[in-house]
């Protein structure tokens, strides 16, 4: 993960486009919440990093190449049910509606605010169980 206190936030995103992926590590570590931001580019990285780092939080992109956001999503729920996943998609709403089904928290479109993106991860975190 990224630098940060050890009580610091973990938030995993995982997105196959690198400016995607870039452009939302910023939104979140510009915020006053000091978050830690980690960043995957395949699925296959993001269940490595959460079966070593166990994130607060993910933001999951729906459409990537190999293992899909669906495929991951219900994978990271087998390794731990209580991480919030949040699902970014472009345009994939009958995908977005299937992740709720699966266990997402919530889906975020594409595009998005600093706001909206800080919004929903403070309150995905809220609404989380201790899990440590």
């Amino acid at each position: 993960m990224a630098s940060g206190s050890s009580t610091s936030k973990r938030v995993l995103i995982v997105d196959d486009e690198p400016l995607v992926a870039e452009l939302l590590t910023e939104m979140l570590t510009q915020s006053d919440q000091g978050y830690s931001v980690q960043a995957a580019l395949t699925a296959s990285d993001a269940l490595v990093a959460v079966s070593r780092e166990r994130p607060d939080v993910i933001l999951l992109d729906v459409n990537m190449p190999g293992m899909n956001g669906l495929e991951a999503l219900r994978l990271i729920k087998h390794l731990d049910p209580l991480i919030p996943v949040l699902m970014v998609t472009a345009a994939h709403y009958s995908a977005a509606a299937e992740a709720l089904v699966h266990g997402a928290l919530a889906y975020i479109p594409k595009p998005f605010t600093s706001h909206y993106i800080n919004h929903l991860v403070a309150s995905a975190l809220a609404t989380q169980p201790a899990r440590r």
